[in-house]
Order: C-alpha cells, then sequence, then structure tokens
C-alpha cells in the first residue's frame, strides 16, 4: 500500500471519529437542556410572561378565567362565582386579603411583572390597581396598601423592594407604587399584616441574624444571631414572630418564639419539621416526614394530639378565631423524602380539601375536585372565614375557594 493511501484512510477515520464524537455530544446536551427546562418549569421558573399578542393582555387572561367554572362550565353572572375559581391563567408571586372601603378583596401581585390587582371574592369585580412595573418580581408579601417584593437583580443578587400603593388622582387612572430597596440578600421575610413592621432574616460572618424593623427602617433592631442560615418566619396579628428551621426530611427541625434578645423553643427535634402557629391562640400545627407524613396538633403547652389526616402544614390554614383548620391534603400518601423534593419543585401533589376540628381531633371532606390537579401552597382565608386563597404550585396560579356550599 502506498504511503498516501494510509494517510487518505487514517484522515478518514479522525473525521469519522470527530463527527460520532460530536453527534455525540449535541444528543448529550439536547438531554440536558430538556432536564434543565422540566426542572425550571417545575420551580415556577422561567414561565412565560402574558404580553405577547398570541396570550393576549394579563388583564384579558384574569377576567376570562372569571367566567368559566373549573371542568369548562360557563357559570352566570347572575348565580354568582362558582365555588372553586381560578383568579388568573398566569402566574401570580403572592396574594393576602386585604379590607378596602369596608369590604373584603383579594389583593394579589403578578410573578414576573410586579403589576398588583384586587378581585372581589364574591362577584369576581376585578380592578388593576398599579401599572408600575418591577421585573423578576418571583415572591410578595400583601399587607393592606403595602407590599414586598422578591426576585434577582442584573448582578444575580437576591433584591428586596418595599413598596406602597399611592391613591390615584384619576379614577380612571391606576395608583402607582411608591418603592424603595431594602438591604440585599435576605434570606427570608415576614410582614406585619397591618404593614407597620418587618422582621427578616439577613448573613453575618457566624451565620445569621433576625432584624426587627419598622416600615420607614427609622427604627432597628437586632433581635437574635443564629449559626443557622435557613428560617421561615411568621408575623402574627397579636404582634408575635415565629421561627422554624427549613425543613427536610433528614434533619430534626426546631420552632421558635421569637422573644425580645432570645429565642423561646416551642417544637423541638422533629424530623422534616412543618410548623403553622395560629394567629390569635396558643394553639399551633406541626407536621413531621419521619418515616410518613403527618400532622399534629397542640393547643396547650402540655397536651399533642396526632390529627387523622397526611398533609405537611405548609398546606394549611387556621380558621380566623376558631380551634378550626383547613387543610389541602395529598390524595396519594407521598413518598419517603418528599419534603425535600417538593421544596425543589421537583414532585407534586393532587390535594382535596378537608375540615379540621382539632379540639375534637375529627376531619371531614370539605372539597374535592375530579376535573383539576393542584398543589396547593400559601393558603389564606380572609377575616370572616368565608373564603381560602392558594396557590398552585405546579404552574404558580392563583386559586379561590368558598368555604360553605
Amino acid at each position: 500500500m502506498k504511503p498516501i493511501s494510509i494517510i487518505q484512510y487514517v484522515l478518514i477515520a479522525l473525521v469519522v471519529v470527530m463527527l460520532a464524537a460530536l453527534a455525540g455530544w449535541y444528543f448529550f446536551l439536547k438531554e440536558e437542556r430538556t432536564n434543565i427546562t422540566e426542572e425550571d418549569v417545575g420551580r415556577g421558573i422561567g414561565l412565560p410572561q402574558p404580553f405577547s399578542e398570541q396570550i393576549g393582555s394579563t388583564y384579558e387572561n384574569i377576567v376570562s378565567s372569571f367566567s368559566t367554572l373549573v371542568g369548562g362550565i360557563i357559570q352566570s353572572e347572575e348565580n354568582g362565582l362558582p365555588r372553586l375559581t381560578q383568579v388568573g391563567k398566569t402566574p401570580t408571586a403572592g396574594h393576602a386579603f386585604v379590607q378596602r372601603d369596608g369590604v373584603s378583596q383579594l389583593r394579589f401581585v403578578e410573578r414576573g411583572s410586579g403589576y398588583i390587582f384586587d378581585v372581589s371574592p364574591e362577584t369576581g369585580a376585578l380592578e388593576r390597581l398599579t401599572n408600575t412595573l418591577v421585573p423578576r418580581t418571583y415572591e410578595a408579601l400583601v399587607a393592606g396598601d403595602r407590599v414586598i417584593m422578591r426576585g434577582i437583580d442584573e448582578a444575580g443578587a437576591v433584591a428586596t423592594v418595599a413598596g406602597e400603593i399611592s391613591t390615584s388622582t384619576s379614577p380612571q387612572a391606576p395608583a402607582t407604587l411608591k418603592q424603595r430597596r431594602l438591604v440585599n440578600n435576605i434570606r427570608s421575610i415576614a410582614m406585619d399584616p397591618s404593614g407597620a413592621e418587618l422582621f427578616y432574616i439577613v448573613d453575618t460572618l457566624q451565620g445569621s441574624a433576625g432584624i426587627r424593623t419598622s416600615w420607614d427602617e427609622k427604627k432597628q433592631k437586632k433581635i437574635f444571631d443564629s449559626a443557622v442560615l435557613g428560617w421561615q418566619i411568621d408575623f402574627l396579628s397579636d404582634g408575635r414572630i415565629t421561627a422554624v428551621e427549613n425543613a427536610s426530611d433528614n434533619a430534626a427541625g426546631h420552632a421558635y418564639l421569637v422573644r425580645e434578645n432570645s429565642l423561646q423553643p416551642i417544637v423541638e427535634n422533629v424530623q422534616g419539621l412543618t410548623f403553622l402557629p395560629h394567629p390569635k391562640l396558643s394553639a399551633h400545627l406541626y407536621g413531621s416526614s419521619a418515616q410518613n407524613v403527618s400532622l399534629f396538633a397542640r393547643t396547650d403547652a402540655i397536651s399533642t394530639v396526632l390529627l387523622p389526616i397526611r398533609t405537611v402544614a405548609d398546606k394549611c390554614v387556621w380558621a380566623p378565631s376558631a380551634l378550626t383548620a383547613y387543610c389541602a391534603v395529598p390524595q396519594q400518601l407521598p413518598p419517603t423524602n418528599f419534603l425535600d423534593a417538593w421544596y425543589r419543585g421537583e414532585m407534586h401533589t393532587s390535594d382535596a380539601w378537608w375540615k379540621v376540628d382539632v379540639s375534637a381531633n375529627a376531619a371531614e371532606p370539605l372539597y374535592g375536585s375530579a376535573n383539576t390537579t393542584f398543589d396547593v401552597e400559601e393558603p389564606a382565608i380572609d377575616a370572616n372565614g368565608n373564603y381560602i386563597a392558594f396557590g398552585n404550585a405546579i404552574d404558580k396560579t392563583l386559586w379561590l375557594l368558598r368555604i360553605e356550599e
């Protein structure tokens, strides 16, 4: 064989190997991209914004869902809203019931844009309150005319914006949102239901610190230091603040009452601890993921009861003034290590609503639907105990449930 022929064969073999390697790399990247996209959608990241012509305006998307009963049945305005209503087809960042001119309204913040809307839970009448764009809004807290919006800025820092809705000078024009930015990289934050105070967790060299401050930040005080970084906090209507270590299936969790300069233990050493304090009473619910998901109630400092439903405290909400809780319960028992996967958005449940009489340790079905699937997160109840608003973790849409049939 001539030398030139050997060189040609070697070059051809090299080209074939390179093409095969490139093809393998292409399919590997394609598979990885698919996996990343699926994980992001599960977390609610990168969900499309409702501003293109194909989707229509945000207002139209929200209004259209109010005229349709879950399952596709049209509901006339004369009969009012159906018992379960999808408030909007677009993702929301946060919501709460507020009193406006003596009437209860469901106020919510649109995810991504930061626009704020009011909805009447009785009639479904929708009003857009602001047109102030707060981009990259992924989480929001609402207390009256004050809101906290959280997201990621251009530099990749966790940005927290405090906003206040100002009254519009024209009845036809949306109100503006006066806003200011708080310190960067707040890990978690809670707002007094009146909007007068904030409590948040920030990093320190030793771990984290809890800061209590007035809304205008003129009165600010560090309440505690801790080696723990991850906290979930609640600011209750009676002024109490609770702090719970971030739940994990394979770690013992602790819940505390935040005192003036210390943390007072409430629940200790519970594996996979989730926690829900009563807003006005000393009672609380707490969940455990040891072996199987379980839910407990404690109405005093001593007595603890195992409730007859299996769910996490994050899926429950207390009635305003009674020892009654409303809980979304997975219709199939969650598997082992459910909590970690659920918090990451990698796993979802299909829930039904139950009413729990904590004092009697009894539970009864409240609402379930074969026509729709929702994974309940961030449930909230109105001041009169008539409606529950909740997010669907699957697509971040907002739903409204009337408690009584």
